[in-house]
């Protein structure tokens, strides 16, 4: 029997799941950008990277605190990884 990784049978659901997570962040002034890979972690077990592009420079501690935890919630709510045997993992990126 194949082994198929998850992330690729549901490459469709993750893709509307991502669009409507980027919706969420998409009027989000503190946000430049929102892109994703699906990737194996540290562990090899299939996972979905999201990098989110910051517009400023040295974004200040109380923004990164609140898309933090709007990411976090976004992550739960909408794109519910685990339900397609994902890991999510999500990094934010300031402007150079």
């Amino acid at each position: 029997m194949a082994i198929i990784a998850s992330g690729l049978v549901y490459q469709s659901e993750i893709r509307e799941r991502m669009k409507r997570f980027e919706e969420v962040f998409l009027n989000d002034p503190e946000i430049d950008g929102i892109q994703y890979r699906l990737d194996g972690d540290w562990s090899g077990d299939e996972s979905v990277f999201i990098e989110i592009a910051l517009k400023a420079k040295k974004p200040s501690t109380d923004t990164v605190v609140r898309l933090s935890e709007q990411v976090s919630d976004a992550l739960l709510r909408i794109l519910r990884s685990e339900e397609l045997g994902l890991h999510s993992y999500f990094n934010f990126e300031s402007q150079r």
